[in-house]
């Protein structure tokens, strides 16, 4: 004490006086020669609290060796200390962090101090605990007596973190895990300021705290299916080779789970009940998307609660969006297409998409302004709707969508080189949606899958005519890139809308014709007559006898470029064509016109079809009028 005059060099005979001065002092100041303080028995501090870690742990080997890098002891003023591990409800934060703790505390020097745990139950609104009663516990652990623990939060975060910096000082470092953490407020409190002192927290969502942020996606296809095995194998022992016996199927019910720890936790757990259930039959009960979120369960443990406690939390506008991104059938969609389901303006729209991202219900694509859903998400936010379909007036949004997809989809296509197109169908200007032909191909090759899917996978859920005037739309782009099979998917599911007669008002068509026109010029030029086939069907209901005759001559065409290569029709061919020209002979005019280049009365399609030895005999039936035509291959 500064000023202090020592004890016992006082003059002879004059009393003694302590003077003190140099300081501020708030509290009565407690002098005398001899003190003894008497003070309550030590409490044995708790710093061994750490859940146990699984020995079914697979894939996370890089993030733990991350993790550890960060908490390694001896690092030269080391810049992070707090990590915090956000990400999807399920995937495996708490697993990781206590891995990660646990392989950190065997390391000789790093944690002598030991561990601090706390799961703050922060998607729990019945459980959830407040900085103050986590604080409280937390200097209970570290040895405090409950009468020297105050009550206000900022009081027991200055002690807490004092005495973390205490024993760090002292050469006993520890380590502070924070489970569970629903929000910065909630975490900020319990996070050591003292530099040395490490914490690894989770979240649901992103915090925003001083320290490394990790985002911890799902597992690969390898990874998900050494984890089944894992679990298997630690409940049934390594007598129980059901995953290494049927490596397929393996694979299959770790992509139905999504890679999600959660999911294939469960799912190994429904093989664990019975020792001779196959794969396959698993994998049969979750192929059923309607139902597959109802049969991830086992007891207590769901897929669905898991996202329940994300979604209950989130404020209406950000529920009814979050429903209505399942709309979207594609593996991810942009902010532009999601304006259109969000009744706001572009940033409000963005804004919301933000907060799911944060929360982890979304997740940013690779490229900014791209949004994706885990797939048991979908499906989980697809379920929601249902519910409230008609508070999200979910069809008229659904009719919005695809009408954006459509519009925007034909603009692209203005902008393609696209030749050959009969009588000027869609023939048009370039539209200003897109400044260059390179920004339009950009568009067609983000928004592709999407495209394919509303046409391939969500027929039932669109009008028909929507689909097939994408898939005008998008076959010139598909034929461009190369991306046949893609072509032949989105052609077959035209096909199968067409069969069924689902919905196909006008204009259907004039959208097969321009497809059998792509599908010519990659030579499915037998696919093209089957649709040509159809699109007559269509146009005579539509009255449309311009467009009829079009496709009679495209036939014509296409049945000349079949003989010319193969020497005959197949029959199944001459079939079908036999049965069109009986139901329309009228499209072919019996009166020959002088000065055409092309007449296509009776006598010069006869001709042009029957002149040639190669080409097939074409025989008019006197019993079926007024023309039949029969395609035969000549003998020799």
């Amino acid at each position: 004490m500064a000023g202090a005059v020592p004890h016992g060099e006082a003059e002879p005979g004059r009393p003694v006086a302590n003077h003190i001065s140099g300081g501020v002092f708030f509290h009565a100041v407690l002098q005398g020669r001899d003190i003894t303080v008497q003070l309550p028995p030590q409490t044995a501090p708790a710093l061994s609290g750490l859940p146990p870690a699984s020995s079914a742990f697979a894939g996370r080997d890089e993030q733990v060796e991350e993790l550890l890098g960060m908490l390694a002891r001896g690092r030269p003023q080391q810049a992070v200390v707090v990590a915090a591990i956000a990400g999807l409800g399920g995937i495996g934060k708490t697993e990781l962090v206590v891995q990660t703790a646990s392989r950190a505390l065997k390391q000789p020097g790093w944690f002598p101090g030991g561990v601090l745990f706390v799961d703050m139950f922060g998607y729990d609104q019945e459980r959830r605990l407040t900085p103050e009663r986590a604080l409280v516990g937390l200097l209970r652990a570290l040895g405090v007596d409950k009468e020297q623990i105050p009550s206000d939060v900022q009081d027991l975060s200055r002690l807490y973190r004092s005495a973390l910096a205490a024993l760090a000082q002292a050469g006993s470092r520890v380590l502070v895990v924070i489970d569970n953490a629903s929000s910065t407020d909630q975490v900020r409190p319990l996070v050591p300021a003292d530099g040395i002192t490490a914490a690894l927290v989770t979240s649901r969502d992103t915090l925003d705290l001083d320290g490394r942020l990790y985002d911890l996606g799902t597992l690969s296809d390898s990874a998900s299916v050494e984890l089944l095995n894992r679990v298997l194998r630690e409940a049934r022992g390594p007598g129980d080779t059901r995953i290494h016996d049927e490596p397929e199927e393996a694979v299959a019910l770790a992509r139905l789970c999504g890679g999600l720890p959660l999911a294939l936790r469960i799912a190994a757990s429904l093989l664990v009940d019975s020792p001779t259930r196959p794969l396959s039959s698993v994998t049969q009960a979750l192929s059923v998307e309607q139902s597959r979120l109802h049969r991830l369960r086992r007891k207590d443990r769901t897929v669905r609660a898991a996202f329940d406690l994300s979604y209950r939390r989130l404020p209406s506008a950000h529920q009814r969006l979050f429903r209505l991104l399942s709309l979207n059938q594609g593996p991810d969609i942009s902010t532009e297409a999601a304006l259109h389901l969000s009744d706001l303006d572009a940033y409000e729209t963005e804004e919301l998409l933000q907060d799911l991202a944060r929360c982890h219900l979304i997740e940013p694509g690779i490229t900014w302004g791209r949004w994706r859903l885990h797939d048991l998400v979908r499906i989980y936010a697809g379920e929601l709707g249902g519910q409230e379909a008609n508070v999200d007036r979910r069809d008229a949004v659904r009719k919005r969508l695809h009408g954006h997809y459509l519009h925007t989809a034909r603009a692209a296509r203005s902008h393609l080189a696209v030749t050959r197109e009969p009588l000027s169908i869609l023939r048009e200007p370039r539209s200003p949606r897109f400044n260059t032909t390179k920004e339009a191909e950009g568009w067609f090759e983000q928004e592709c899958q999407n495209l394919i899917s509303l046409i391939t996978i969500a027929p039932v859920n669109a009008r028909s005519s929507t689909a097939v005037w994408l898939a005008v739309f998008l076959t010139p782009y598909l034929r461009w890139e190369y991306r046949f099979r893609d072509m032949r998917a989105v052609v077959a599911a035209v096909e199968d809308l067409v069969c069924e007669r689902a919905d196909c008002p006008a204009g259907t068509g004039g959208a097969l014709l321009l497809i059998s026109y792509e599908l010519d010029r990659v030579d499915f030029t037998y696919w093209a007559v089957d649709l040509l086939v159809d699109a007559i069907e269509f146009l005579c209901s539509d009255g449309n006898r311009r467009f009829e005759v079009v496709a009679m001559q495209e036939i014509h065409h296409h049945v000349l470029k079949i003989i010319r290569r193969t020497g005959f029709l197949p029959s199944d061919i001459a079939s079908k064509l036999d049965r069109l020209t009986l139901a329309h002979a009228h499209l072919v005019p019996s009166e020959h016109v002088e000065g055409k280049r092309t007449c296509w009365c009776r006598q010069c399609w006869l001709q042009r079809i029957g002149t040639s030895r190669t080409l097939p005999t074409v025989i008019s039936r006197p019993d079926a009028a007024p023309f039949p035509l029969r395609y035969r291959r000549l003998p020799g």
